[in-house]
């Protein structure tokens, strides 16, 4: 447990280097994501880092073991689980070494987990003798309640997801194979609710929202982001101005028209009849251009 805390501090895991700052996270395999996301935030790193220390440190001790082996397996299950659902083949072995030691420390000491969390010490009635006797009988209804709870709770997100995780008929991603550059548009990825992200031949990103006729089948798109990466760019050039926050909406849009006009990335607004053969999408504008749908490519 010290190792794989000062390996977190001192940078050693979570950290994946400059080589992979331009990848897409597409194209990162378990490891890599699980590095990328963990390494993300350099406090919860030290977090868990401190968690391990403060499991190892009791552990240590016969009066404490019993709260250290709680925390161990908490974290530890957890890293058993990511390495196997992630595949980080290499830390398997490891892992389950580790928590089969935090599982028989905790066998090893089983009556007294057992008499603590499964077991009441107080000599008190389980339902209070303030309760009529008659209701006492009806005692149980307190578990339909659980089940109430459970069914509004299922409702209730089941109803979210129908609001805002709507799904068209062209939901997923699209791309006219193979690339070329006499289409500007080469890439489609339609989310929920019809959000849209185009790519275009220079590998710029627009985002925006499609409206749909789905009886007309007629399509229309306006761009309300030109380009992905002009965010970082404008950013970084606000950093090194020292402006008041009151002229920063007024410079923002500046330096992004200056952007887009540099890299060509103007915005886009068009509209297209389309029809679907299969796993084709076929876009009627200025002239046909047709979409195949590589959205199994990508996992889940």
């Amino acid at each position: 447990m010290f190792s794989y805390a000062f390996s977190k501090i001192l940078k050693t895991q979570f950290n994946l280097g400059p080589r992979y700052l331009d990848d897409s996270i597409s194209s990162f395999n378990g490891l890599s994501l699980t590095w990328y996301y963990y390494g993300y935030s350099r406090t919860y790193g030290l977090v868990i880092a401190g968690a391990q220390i403060a499991a190892a440190l009791l552990l240590l001790f016969r009066k404490t073991e019993r709260i250290g082996v709680i925390l161990f397996l908490s974290f530890m299950i957890n890293i058993l689980l990511l390495n196997y659902f992630y595949e980080i083949d290499g830390a398997k072995s490891m892992s389950i070494t580790l928590t089969i030691m935090g599982i028989f420390l905790l066998f090893s000491d089983w009556k007294a987990f057992k008499n603590y969390f499964l077991k009441s010490n107080i000599n008190q009635p389980l339902i209070p003798s303030i309760i009529p006797a008659k209701a006492k009988n009806l005692y149980w209804l307190k578990f339909l309640v659980i089940i109430l709870l459970a069914f509004f709770a299922h409702r209730r997100i089941s109803d979210l997801k129908k609001e805002y995780l709507v799904e068209s008929k062209l939901h997923g991603v699209w791309e006219i194979t193979p690339r070329n550059s006499k289409n500007k548009i080469d890439k489609l990825y339609i989310g929920y609710y019809n959000r849209i992200k185009l790519r275009d031949s220079l590998n710029n990103m627009y985002r925006g929202k499609l409206e749909l006729d789905t009886i007309k089948k007629i399509g229309t798109f306006k761009a309300s982001y030109y380009s992905e990466k002009y965010y970082y760019f404008i950013e970084d050039s606000i950093a090194k101005l020292d402006v008041q926050k009151d002229s920063l909406k007024k410079i923002r849009a500046n330096i992004r028209e200056f952007y887009n006009t540099k890299n060509n990335s103007s915005p886009i607004e068009f509209t297209f009849n389309y029809k679907l053969r299969g796993d084709t999408l076929i876009l009627n504008g200025q002239r046909e251009v047709k979409y195949l749908n590589i959205t199994d490519r990508y996992k889940n």
